[in-house]
């Protein structure tokens, strides 16, 4: 994918640039010591906590506390000026909290200090009241799974399915109800639910984001994996569509607008392969919680390697990339997308191919494929 002149220069110490044997790279501007951070992003176009985790990690911060309940719910007189304000569906005597849950009075300041925050609160609120009816019609047996794995995939078939969506559903569900409506809600897990309110975070953040931020036209133009990931996991088209049926019943008029199929399968197709880990700090790698995801577009034009020379971790609500070793002026930076660096080659190519869509060609694997022939 073509890289515009004005997003090359996402960090003082790289440019983005096309290279020769096809795709994008970063890479260097000029000799950068080890220890240099060479970007720093707090800025994500959404995130997700994992549902076995909604209550154990504080939604500003990402703190955890050794799987004890965050201090600090959500309460309705937290909320209620930015209610009156902004004249939200917001019931005093019926609110569960929108899902929300803080380490601290401070966090959750914080987060409420958002501008129009109270519009994706709404949306959070409105899923959370209807998720438990839906949960229980959820099909949780393999089979229904397996039938949907079988289905050959092709960018006609997943064209297809989308258009049945807009030119029959979509319509059918213009002319209901509101109450009819939400009779179609269909049948959601705790996987669906998370990536919901992904989708949603993911929607209010475009909708109030400059056009012109880095962080907005970085996110234009990162590339989709939807073909490759949907093809290996064919159930993922039917998980989409939940998805987008969903938000399209429940979403609230000033995020439904936003809300368009090329925008959802843009939001989705950049998630699978660019999405960055939220992991728990402070503890090995291999003993570390897994909370859930976020994307940051700036950040996702690093390319892998399996002898990175910058090193990914998370402070806070930020993640860092930092320098570990010297580089020199016009070499290519690279990060660790997997975290298996320590498998045997083919273990960790097979890995890297499965979850990243390619076949690793970099210095430390070209040396040891030549060992093991």
């Amino acid at each position: 994918m073509t890289i515009d002149e004005d997003v090359r220069q996402i960090s003082p110490y790289f440019q983005v640039r096309q290279t020769t044997w096809g795709g994008r790279a970063c890479f260097s501007n000029g000799n950068i010591p080890k220890g240099t951070t060479v970007l720093q992003v707090a800025k994500s176009t959404g995130t997700s906590i994992s549902y076995e985790f909604r209550k154990e990690v504080c939604h500003n911060c990402f703190a955890y506390n050794n799987a004890r309940t965050m201090k600090c719910k959500l309460n309705y007189d937290s909320v209620k000026d930015l209610i009156r304000d902004a004249h939200c569906q917001i019931s005093s005597k019926k609110f569960l909290g929108a899902g929300l849950w803080f380490c601290s009075e401070h966090c959750k300041n914080s987060y409420l200090q958002t501008p129009n925050i109270i519009e994706l609160i709404e949306c959070y609120e409105i899923l959370l009241r209807q998720f438990p009816n839906m949960l229980k019609r959820y099909d949780t047996s393999t089979e229904q799974e397996n039938k949907l794995n079988s289905i050959p995939i092709s960018e006609s078939i997943i064209q297809s399915a989308w258009d049945e969506i807009e030119n029959s559903w979509m319509p059918l569900i213009d002319n209901m109800k509101p109450t009819k409506k939400i009779s179609q809600l269909p049948p959601i897990s705790e996987d669906e639910y998370c990536c919901i309110r992904f989708v949603c975070e993911s929607l209010f953040n475009l909708k109030y984001m400059d056009p012109q931020c880095m962080t907005y036209r970085t996110f234009n133009i990162l590339q989709s994996n939807e073909l490759s990931k949907i093809s290996k996991f064919p159930v993922l088209l039917h998980f989409q569509k939940l998805v987008f049926q969903t938000l399209y019943i429940l979403l609230p008029s000033h995020l439904r607008k936003m809300l368009t199929i090329p925008l959802l399968r843009h939001i989705l197709g950049t998630e699978y392969g660019n999405a960055f880990g939220i992991w728990q700090e402070g503890e090995a790698a291999e003993s570390r919680e897994y909370f859930g995801y976020w994307v940051f577009p700036e950040a996702s034009y690093f390319n892998h390697s399996c002898n990175p020379n910058v090193t990914k971790h998370r402070k806070g609500n930020s993640m860092l990339f930092k320098v570990n070793t010297d580089i020199k002026k016009g070499e290519q930076i690279c990060i660790d997308y997997s975290g298996v660096l320590s498998l045997p080659t083919l273990e960790r190519r097979n890995f890297l191919a499965d979850s990243w869509f390619f076949d690793c060609a970099c210095e430390r694997c070209v040396l040891e494929l030549q060992s093991v022939h």
